[in-house]
């Protein structure tokens, strides 16, 4: 009795995704244990003591029978079935609207939401095995098992969250067709910004670049604003005297790293004060070996802050470890920061993810930019972060210059 294979090959592609050097090498296979099943059930179907038909002398001609009719001579003979089930090596005929889910300019940590529209423009029915995110940061529905029939579609609803830093972002959703290997790409973007933007958002100071330079500060909404203090000192606008010139939506930051950062040490977030209420504060990051982490632990992000805060608050933030040893767990938070202090406030546990929550509370009498320096211990090992911010008199408004 020939064996039968017990799985077609589209769903040992299945359960192979999202491998595809794997699903390629299941398409060479043509039958289990390295057998023709097409041609061992063709063979299992005719039987091995089949009688031979006899046929008649050659010189006796057979007359055909007067009850059946003659096949039309045009009929044409009936084609089999393509019985093939190899993947191919090309991309599905998919379209996608809109080519690129661009989010535009979002503030810090927001989660913006769009649709995807995958487009059957191919011949046949499509099904959908798997989508897959490039990153974390993006969540969206399960379309796997999906079919998309010929001239319609399938629409992806998908989410991306912001990274907590200015600058781009870019993230790509991987979608696998049934009968292709080639991947149906994508791609996420968004602009990370407040209202208050500036270009580059970093200043590159590591040995071999230059140490001095020019930054670009404007409002995104292109509003007239003031830029108060750049490192809590008056700032360097290149053309502008603000003694006798009115507020512009743009501004020429002059700044050098010896000058700025005199003691050859500086922090990991250069900040920047405007009067405008929903951007008091532009963090610059200073690319420099002063700035690097010792990294103990793998943290998703190592931006932390309070941004404006009155005199007397405090304010709640988190921490997250995207993975911790076996056995290993955070015991406390504590900071040796004469400015402020940090309470622990317990962890939560996020999938493979430790989110560890915190609070900072400046002391009282300190007000201006305040860089509170913290360490996370676990049982096994520590780290330290910073965590940074303005502190004001309460009911201050526009600029505070310190």
């Amino acid at each position: 009795m020939t064996p039968q294979c017990p799985l077609s090959l589209p769903r040992l592609s299945a359960m192979v995704l999202p491998n595809l050097t794997t699903l390629l090498g299941f398409a060479m296979l043509v039958g289990c244990g390295g057998s023709d099943t097409r041609t061992s059930a063709a063979t299992a179907a005719t039987p091995q003591s089949a009688p031979v038909a006899e046929t008649a002398p050659s010189s006796a001609p057979v007359a055909p029978r007067a009850d059946v009719p003659p096949a039309p001579a045009s009929q044409a003979a009936p084609q089999p079935a393509d019985e093939s089930e190899e993947p191919k090596d090309e991309a599905p005929p998919i379209t996608l609207d809109p080519p690129v889910l661009d989010f535009g300019i979002v503030p810090p940590s927001v989660t913006r939401s769009g649709v995807v529209k995958i487009v059957n423009t191919g011949t046949r029915e499509l099904e959908i095995l798997t989508v897959q995110p490039s990153c974390k940061c993006t969540t969206l529905e399960d379309l796997a098992g999906k079919k998309i029939p010929v001239g319609g579609f399938v629409e992806l609803k998908a989410e991306m969250e912001a990274q907590s830093s200015p600058g781009t972002k870019k993230a790509e959703v991987k979608i696998l067709i049934d009968g292709y290997t080639q991947v149906v790409n994508v791609v996420l973007r968004n602009e990370v910004s407040l209202a208050v933007r500036v270009t580059p958002a970093y200043l590159n100071v590591v040995p071999g670049q230059p140490e001095s330079g020019r930054l670009v500060i404007e409002s995104i909404d292109k509003q007239p604003f003031r830029v108060c203090s750049v490192g809590g000192k008056a700032p360097i606008l290149v053309g502008f005297d603000p003694s006798k010139d009115e507020p512009r939506s743009q501004y020429l930051l002059d700044w050098d790293f010896k000058r700025d950062f005199p003691d050859g040490i500086a922090p990991r977030y250069w900040l920047i004060e405007t009067d405008r209420a929903d951007a008091p504060l532009i963090d610059v990051f200073v690319r420099h070996t002063s700035t690097f982490p010792k990294v103990a632990f793998k943290f998703t992000d190592y931006r932390h802050t309070f941004g404006r805060m009155e005199e007397g608050a405090s304010h709640d933030f988190s921490v997250e470890i995207s993975e911790l040893g076996p056995g290993e767990r955070i015991a406390t938070a504590a900071t040796a920061s004469s400015n402020a202090k940090v309470d622990f406030l317990g962890v939560e546990a996020d999938g493979t993810n430790t989110k560890i929550n915190l609070r900072v509370t400046p002391n009282s009498g300190v007000l201006g930019i305040v860089y509170v320096p913290f360490t996370i211990y676990s049982n096994k090992r520590q780290q330290e972060l910073t965590v940074w911010g303005q502190v004001v008199p309460k009911g201050t408004t526009g600029c505070f210059g310190r």
